[in-house]
Formats: structure tokens, C-alpha cells, sequence
């Protein structure tokens, strides 16, 4: 079965014991095929026995959109109560039906490719350092000064340029992200509200749980910028106290190191218009600076 041979040529990136090699990616991948294989089974046994079944999902899809649609699952089996993403991976209660859950609408935005949909800079209004450079060129120090800078770590960068020269072993990926350090100012975004529709001028917390803030997942050092202590941030421009922000525990983390922080929602905190000309697009702001004394591009950004 060639259980121990790579796929790539001797001496490429990627070669460490703990990786897996070519036939266990392979079994990995038809194990996944295998579990959609049995979904598709079902979805056809069911169109076999109902002639009408393409008008009632299109008509279900319909009503989640507008939200009159309810989608009830079970109790969850695992307790994610200490994790803090509890909403986030179960959802909630049902509000009709105590003995049942419903999932929370999340919505979500990245700055990783590949981006198929939800990129970051879609919600980014001010604060960035435009620079049209390469991703695998180094940055200027100069360019953090006034503002957040799309880019890549050091030890994304040497890894990509070291793929390149065996081909690329087709990886597309790659964990572009804004980062920033004291210097940089405020980075505002501004948070489209995505789920069913309201009305009326609510407080924020009505129409967002939270906010989840995730890092970048990269190998650097103990003085690299720390979510928790180094930033400062504004919701719905509202201070937001040290109190409502926490780790989330258990659900992403890299070398053992937990990458994502919630925000709470402040109670005062308001929510606006993309467009105050025209009303239209509710959504909420949300500043992001870096706040900690020590933090720079040598140790590690912010990101």
C-alpha cells in the first residue's frame, strides 16, 4: 500500500513524521466521499418517492431566508459550556420547544485564501495601508505607521517560497492577514447583519450574540501581541470593557495556543447604516486597535 511514501519529491516542505503521508490523505478523502456518498443516497431515495420535491426545498429555502421557517435538531450529546462557543457550535433552545435546539445565523468573514465568499475587505471602511507588493516580498517597516497591513508571517512566507520551488504541490492556501502594531491606528469595520429580518430601532445586542475575533495561526515567539491584554475595542461605538472579552477554549487553537477571543455586546451599543442617506444595510461598527506597549513586528503583530 506505500504507507510511508510522500507524494512530493525527496527533500520537499511538509516531510515531518506527524504529517500524514500520500495513502493516508488518500484513505481520509474516501472516508469523507464515503459519508456524502450515504447523504446523496437518501436525498434520491426521497426524490424518488416525491415528484414535487424540487418547488418544496426551493420554497423552504424561501422561508429561512425571511425567517418563518423553523429548523429544529436535538440536544446536543457534548458540553461545550466551558469552551464559551456555546451558540456559535450548538446554537439554542427553541424558544417553541424546550426539548429541541435551533441553530444561530452566523455570519463570517476572512482575509485566507482561498476566498470562494466572505472576504474581509468587504467590511473593512478605514484603517488599512494599501500596498499592491507581492505577498511572498517582505514588508517595509514603515508601511505599520497610520495603518493595518495585509501580509503573511515569516514562517508562511520562507514555507511558500520553498514550495515554489518544487512546483508549488499544489497548495492554494495561504494565511494573508491585516497586522498591526501601536503605530497603526484604528482598524473600522463595519458588520453587516445578516439574519432574519427586524425592525425598529433595537439595541445591538438584539440583533448580534457576539463577536468572535480570530488571529492568525502561526509558530512565533512568547512576546508576540496577546488578544486579551494588547487591543482595544469599540462596538457600536461603545468601549468595550476587558470583562466581556474571553477566550474561546477548545474549539481553535494551534500548537496548543487558543487563537480566537468573543466579544460581548455592549449594552449601550447602537447599531447603523451603511448608508445613512439611504437607510439601508443595518449592521454594527466595531474598532480594533493595538493598545500594548510592547508589541511589534519583530516579537509579533497583531493580527
Amino acid at each position: 500500500q506505500k504507507w510511508n511514501e510522500w507524494g512530493a519529491p525527496k527533500g520537499a516542505p511538509g516531510q515531518s513524521p506527524w504529517h500524514p503521508k500520500k495513502m493516508e490523505h488518500e484513505l481520509m478523502g474516501w472516508m469523507l466521499a464515503m459519508h456524502m456518498l450515504e447523504a446523496l443516497d437518501v436525498a434520491l431515495e426521497d426524490m424518488g418517492h416525491d415528484a414535487d420535491w424540487r418547488s418544496k426545498i426551493l420554497e423552504l429555502e424561501e422561508q429561512r431566508t425571511i425567517g418563518s421557517a423553523e429548523v429544529f435538531l436535538p440536544p446536543p450529546v457534548t458540553d461545550a459550556s466551558k469552551s464559551g462557543a456555546t451558540s456559535l457550535l450548538y446554537g439554542r433552545v427553541s424558544d417553541t420547544d424546550r426539548s429541541k435546539w435551533q441553530m444561530n445565523h452566523i455570519s463570517c468573514r476572512t482575509s485566507f485564501l482561498p476566498n470562494i465568499s466572505g472576504d474581509l475587505d468587504s467590511i473593512i471602511q478605514s484603517g488599512v495601508t494599501k500596498d499592491e507588493e507581492d505577498m511572498l516580498k517582505s514588508r517595509d517597516d514603515s508601511l505599520f505607521n497610520g495603518g493595518w497591513v495585509m501580509d503573511v508571517g515569516k514562517l508562511e512566507r520562507d514555507t511558500k517560497l520553498k514550495v515554489l520551488k518544487y512546483g508549488g504541490l499544489g497548495y492554494i492556501d495561504m494565511k494573508t492577514a491585516y497586522y498591526g502594531i501601536p503605530s497603526s491606528g484604528a482598524l473600522k469595520l463595519w458588520l453587516p447583519y445578516e439574519g432574519s429580518a427586524k425592525t425598529g430601532d433595537a439595541p445591538a445586542f438584539n440583533y448580534f450574540n457576539a463577536i468572535i475575533l480570530c488571529e492568525v495561526n502561526e509558530k512565533r515567539g512568547d512576546g508576540e501581541c496577546n488578544m486579551m491584554s494588547d487591543l482595544a475595542l469599540r462596538v457600536g461605538n461603545e468601549v468595550v470593557p476587558k470583562s466581556s472579552v474571553s477566550r474561546i477554549k477548545g474549539v481553535a487553537s494551534y500548537l496548543k495556543k487558543e487563537i480566537c477571543i468573543r466579544i460581548d455586546i455592549p449594552g449601550e451599543a447602537k447599531i447603523s447604516f451603511k448608508s445613512e442617506e439611504q437607510m439601508k444595510g443595518v449592521g454594527l461598527t466595531l474598532e480594533v486597535s493595538v493598545t500594548g506597549p510592547g508589541v511589534s513586528r519583530e516579537k509579533g503583530a497583531c493580527s
